[in-house]
């Protein structure tokens, strides 16, 4: 069954990659760009925000208007449109933002910080001038704030908690801002477990179903109705709420029942 959250699909077009699934009037190969600024995934031009293209991430254009493009994130599958001035010609980069923000210097020291920072999960061509520090476009930041694209790290719970205090954000998925699902497609990504981008594609396939019977353990998502939290210790859950916070898991009881219990690991 087709989605038209991540199936690059509408009743005039489709990508040429869906041919053998489906039939569409008219076929489009994709042109591919980079993402120049992080900008929303949208439902329609102007509608709805559906998920979050970063900075340095690719996106496959399948239809230009002169506002939008219209295509597929190959990060984290969501189609949609975005800003047709957040897109540049492609680039290559080699590293990801693991920090929650990378301070951005005006050399390779701590003694002139610039006005700006790199959220996590920013993608960046990268190139160390020493054990301590990387040239980025438009500065410096300390090499402990970025991961090779080559590289994973494996603790999901960690990246989450890195991000505590960030803005709950419809369709955000970067250390600006998270949704609930945002918060775990981040996390697990980081730590080389890319998940669905949907709590709901989450709930039914990502990692292993558990029993409500069976013991919890740290990384476990739960998932309610349109919610999903993640197990920190048996006792506690990091999850966007507000913000990106700690709670007792007890206190998950105002979202409803559990709808999933799942390991990813």
């Amino acid at each position: 069954m087709l989605d038209s959250r991540v199936d690059a699909v509408r009743r005039d077009l489709a990508d040429i990659r869906l041919a053998e699934r489906v039939f569409a009037p008219h076929y489009a190969v994709p042109a591919r760009r980079t993402v120049g600024r992080a900008t929303p995934v949208l439902e329609t031009a102007g509608g709805p925000v559906l998920s979050q293209a970063l900075a340095g991430e690719p996106f496959d254009v399948l239809e230009f208007t002169s506002t939008h493009g219209w295509g597929r994130s190959p990060i984290d599958g969501t189609v949609g449109f975005v800003a047709r001035d957040s897109l540049v010609e492609q680039f290559d980069v080699s590293h990801v933002v693991i920090a929650a923000t990378a301070l951005v210097h005006a050399d390779p020291s701590s003694a002139r910080p610039l006005p700006f920072t790199l959220p996590i999960g920013t993608r960046v061509a990268a190139t160390p001038v020493n054990d301590d520090w990387c040239e980025v476009d438009g500065g410096y930041v300390a090499s402990a704030t970025l991961l090779p694209l080559s590289d994973t790290i494996g603790d999901a719970v960690e990246h989450a908690l890195a991000l505590q205090g960030v803005a709950a954000v419809a369709g955000g998925r970067s250390g600006e801002g998270v949704d609930a699902a945002g918060l775990i497609f981040l996390a697990w990504s980081l730590a080389g477990t890319p998940p669905p981008r949907f709590v709901d594609l989450q709930a039914d396939d990502f990692g292993t179903p558990l029993a409500e019977g069976d013991t919890l353990r740290r990384g476990d998502l739960l998932f309610f109705a349109g919610h999903v939290a993640m197990l920190v210790d048996a006792d506690t859950v990091i999850h966007a709420d507000g913000t990106v916070r700690c709670e007792p898991v007890a206190a998950l009881d105002r979202f409803g029942p559990v709808t999933a219990r799942r390991r990813p690991a």
